[in-house]
This record gives structure tokens, C-alpha cells and sequence, in this order.
């Protein structure tokens, strides 16, 4: 809300008549005459005259003093244009642009706003991870984490890996950063660590429910879940936290809620773990082994019990090209 301006110029010329007016008998009681004629009211009316035109003036900013407010604003090299108002409001919309990287907020906010091709930004404070000992504390330091938009990630790389951002994409925000950060405080712009986390676990289908449909949409929600740019319908879409550790009651509630699932059991964490911890900059690489997730179909009273097929091996669940879920292997083939 802007500070309201103050009026200077607020008697008008008959105000200042007749508060001289009623001075007369405190200040002069002989003087009884106050007509028009009298040379003391014609004095009177001369000089209200001479205060009015100068508390209009103390009223005014000249435009040369706008001038030089907006060449303070604005830079010595400042110019002003044809039309002052327009300078003015250029000035204005310009000051409201956020510039300056202060609060860690400030950091995520510029980044995000210039930087089409980072799609999620994460700042731990008072740590160098670009440093040797990432875990010692640093004062004044300031570690910015980006992760690319999924439209700058390659489409079908030969190996794939978890999303992180190329060396000019860390560069260019270093020096993005550089021309905003405080003088006090030394930033550092890197990728992601990622937890590897390896997942099994025995799937209980009910009878009828199509395994091949299944296991698909399993491999499709656990990589959704853990993904830490595109986690659809989990996180409001916006990806694994940082710093959140995965506790084995989520990923049986997670399978669990799988249509054709009756129940869930044996499911591990790294083999043998019943939780992973993650650090505040780090995020997870999740990862199913060939005979990780091991379904149990019931027909007609017998169960049958097969595992993911050797050539269907899932290596990482990260990959999100488009609209669509990449996996890069084989299609899946049960009969």
C-alpha cells in the first residue's frame, strides 16, 4: 500500500483572509476598522495573496526534480522520453521486476521465471556441494539444485539415467546468479544427488485380474512416485521432495491401491532396509531387479507364480518423454 502524500496546499486564498481577520482583536484590539478601504486589510489581503501562490508552489515537484528521482532510480545513463509520465511508469514497472537474490525463495523464483529450461529449483543454505566435504557446514554459502524441463532430456538415450542438467545449463545460471546474489554470499549451482533404492515385492492379484496390466501399471506408479520431475497424480505432480526419505509403509499402501491387487506382501527396500534416508539434496533413484516384483495370479483356485522376464529388466523408473512413459525394453510378454 503506497504512503499517502501529504497536502501542502491546503488554504485557499479566503481561508487565509479571515484567519488574519480574526488575529485583529487579540493581536490589535484599537484597530476597529475593517472594511476593504482600510490600508491595513488592503495589507492583509496583499500578502494572503503572496502566501497562497507560494504554498502552491511548496505543493509542487518540479520536473526536473522527477528527472533526477528517476536518474537515481534508474542508472546515470538514464534518458528521459518524450512523455515524463511514461518515463515514470516504465521506472515503476521496472523497480517491481524482482531482481535481487536474497532469500532462498528469491533464488528458486529467479530461476524459474528466466530459465525456461529448468523446470524445478531446490537451495540448501550454508553448504558447498560443489565443494570437496558437502557435509560441512558453510556459512555464507549458498547451494542452488536445478533439474531440466523433461522436454530438454533426450528421448531415447542408450543408457538411461536420472534427469539432471547439462554443464552450459549450470554454467549460464552460475553466471545468472553472479550479477544478483548479495556480495556476502557465495552461490553454487549443481545437480542432484540420487539415492539408488532397489524395490521388491510379492503381488497378490485377485482372481481374474490380468497380470500383464498389473505389473504395467505397477512399474508406471512406482516410477511416477519416486520420479522427480513428472510424479502425475503424487506431490501434486511436481516430483519427489527433497530430503523425504522413503519408508517402506508408502510403497505398500502405494501397491496396494492397485486395481487387481488383493493384497501385498514381502516388500523390501535395498533387499533388506525397512527405510532409506535421504539427505536434504538428494532425491531417489529407484530401481526394480529382474526378479524384483514377483505377481501371483489365482485361477480357478491355483496359483501360478511368475517373475519379470530377464529381457523386461527396468533400470530406472525416471523416464517421462512427452505425454507418454518411456521404458525403453521389450514388450512385455507373459504367455
Amino acid at each position: 500500500m503506497p504512503l499517502p502524500l501529504p497536502q501542502l496546499d491546503d488554504l485557499t486564498y479566503a481561508e487565509l483572509v479571515e484567519l488574519a481577520r480574526s488575529q485583529i482583536p487579540q493581536e490589535c484590539p484599537t484597530w476597529t476598522d475593517h472594511n476593504a478601504t482600510d490600508p491595513g486589510i488592503v495589507l492583509i489581503e496583499l500578502f494572503a495573496w503572496l502566501v497562497e501562490a507560494s504554498l502552491y508552489q511548496v505543493d509542487q515537484i518540479p520536473d526536473r526534480t522527477i528527472e533526477t528521482f528517476l536518474r537515481l532510480l534508474n542508472g546515470g545513463e538514464f534518458e528521459r522520453g518524450s512523455d515524463l509520465q511514461d518515463s515514470i511508469q516504465k521506472t515503476i514497472v521496472d523497480l517491481r521486476q524482482p531482481y535481487r537474490a536474497v532469500t532462498l525463495k528469491d533464488y528458486q523464483n529467479l530461476i524459474l521465471q528466466d530459465w525456461n529450461s529448468i523446470q524445478r529449483v531446490h537451495c540448501v543454505p550454508n553448504r558447498n556441494l560443489d565443494g570437496a566435504d558437502i557435509n560441512t557446514p558453510a556459512p555464507g554459502h549458498i547451494s542452488v539444485i536445478v533439474l531440466p524441463t523433461i522436454a530438454t532430456l533426450p528421448s531415447h538415450p542408450t543408457e538411461p539415467t536420472p534427469p539432471e542438467p547439462s554443464l552450459e545449463q549450470k554454467t549460464g545460471i552460475w553466471n545468472y546468479l553472479e550479477a544478483r546474489r548479495l556480495l556476502t554470499t557465495r552461490s553454487h549451482v549443481v545437480s542432484p544427488r540420487y539415492v539408488p533404492v532397489q524395490l521388491t515385492a510379492d503381488l497378490y492379484l485377485q482372481e481374474g485380474a490380468n497380470p500383464t496390466h498389473v505389473l504395467t501399471t505397477a512399474i508406471h506408479n512406482i516410477a511416477a512416485f519416486f520420479h522427480p520431475i513428472n510424479s502425475e497424480q503424487y506431490w501434486s505432480g511436481k516430483g519427489w521432495q527433497f530430503g523425504r526419505s522413503v519408508y517402506l509403509s508408502e510403497v505398500y499402501q502405494l501397491l496396494d491401491q492397485l486395481s487387481g491387487v488383493d493384497y501385498v506382501g514381502n516388500v523390501l527396500l535395498n533387499q533388506t532396509q525397512a527405510e532409506v534416508t535421504i539427505a536434504p539434496d538428494q532425491l531417489v533413484a529407484i530401481a526394480i531387479d529382474a526378479t524384483g516384483l514377483i505377481i501371483h495370479e489365482r485361477s480357478g483356485g491355483s496359483e501360478k507364480q511368475f517373475t519379470v522376464p530377464q529381457s523386461w529388466r527396468l533400470q530406472h523408473c525416471f523416464f517421462n518423454h512427452g505425454d507418454s512413459w518411456q521404458l525403453w525394453q521389450p514388450t512385455l510378454n507373459l504367455l
